[in-house]
């Protein structure tokens, strides 16, 4: 689908939005007042703004990589409506659009363990949840799972433990210990801040380099070093990271997959007046 597809090399890399949905604003600015944050995300009746779970698909020869896996479906009435999740979109549908079946999924890459980034690694079946890429390596930081299973986060329901077990019950688990280069092109790289195990992607390629930094840049209204998240468990540690992935990235020239902005799918760094601003990126 037109603009959907970023060629990074000989890598194919693919936007798939799995999910649309609202959280409140005050949480997602942290301290940031309301009068500066609601004109770049305005809020609805609720104060609540609206996001995106944005994953990425890269395939490469005789690999399918699935970069976190959104919300899932398996919601209740009340929670369908406290988070207004759009029923058309999921990341079943996103996949089927490009032909994908779960089963061909070699890999999943999980940035974190909360629920509207690992939600959709399970579904729903006879009652019980079951992993939905039964043939993937599901590869996370081990502080994160530790983190997740013993409950550490600041929002209670963050951590869906009775939805993560059946990953290692199946053995799908695949835990790591700090930065890691999966192959030649993609190397994962931990940045703390909103988890302590929270880990970003970075795929490179044909003189391009495109990154998936999670949490620790959400949206392009997050680009403001101290316009931070209430949700992050290490909030200096966020900044600090920030700081430097921020610099990385303008020397760079990198391109970004933001994971909850519902705007835009590719990002780019622009230096204006007021500071650092994302734009379209080219494809």
């Amino acid at each position: 689908m037109a603009g959907e597809r970023f060629n990074v090399g000989e890598l194919e890399v693919f936007h798939l939005r799995a999910s649309r949905f609202r959280l409140d604003g005050g949480t997602m600015f942290g301290v940031v007042p309301r009068p500066l944050w609601e004109r770049a995300s305005p809020p609805d009746g609720r104060n609540r703004v609206e996001l995106a779970c944005n994953c990425l698909l890269v395939r490469q020869p005789g690999q399918l990589t699935l970069i976190d896996t959104g919300c899932g479906q398996d919601w209740t009435p009340r929670e369908q409506e406290i988070f207004a999740f759009d029923p058309n979109h999921s990341l079943s549908l996103a996949l089927a659009s490009l032909g994908v079946r779960p089963e061909e999924i070699n890999r999943v890459i999980l940035t974190h363990l909360h629920f509207d980034h690992a939600g959709g690694a399970t579904h729903n079946q006879g009652g019980h949840p079951v992993p939905l890429f039964p043939n993937a390596a599901h590869l996370v930081q081990r502080r994160e799972w530790e983190d997740a299973l013993d409950g550490v986060s600041i929002m209670k329901s963050s951590y869906r433990p009775e939805c993560l077990l059946p990953l290692e019950q199946r053995g799908l688990l695949h835990l790591l210990d700090g930065d890691t280069r999966l192959d030649g092109a993609m190397s994962l790289f931990v940045t703390g801040g909103h988890t302590a195990g929270h880990q970003g992607v970075r795929i490179a390629g044909g003189g391009r380099t495109l990154v998936y930094p999670g949490e620790l840049l959400p949206t392009a209204a997050h680009l403001r070093l101290h316009w931070n998240m209430a949700y992050d468990m290490f909030p200096y540690q966020t900044l600090l990271s920030k700081r430097a992935f921020l610099a990385q990235a303008q020397a760079g020239n990198w391109t970004l997959a933001l994971n909850h902005d519902p705007h835009r799918r590719w990002s780019r760094l622009v230096e204006r007046a007021g500071g650092l601003e994302a734009e379209e990126a080219e494809i």
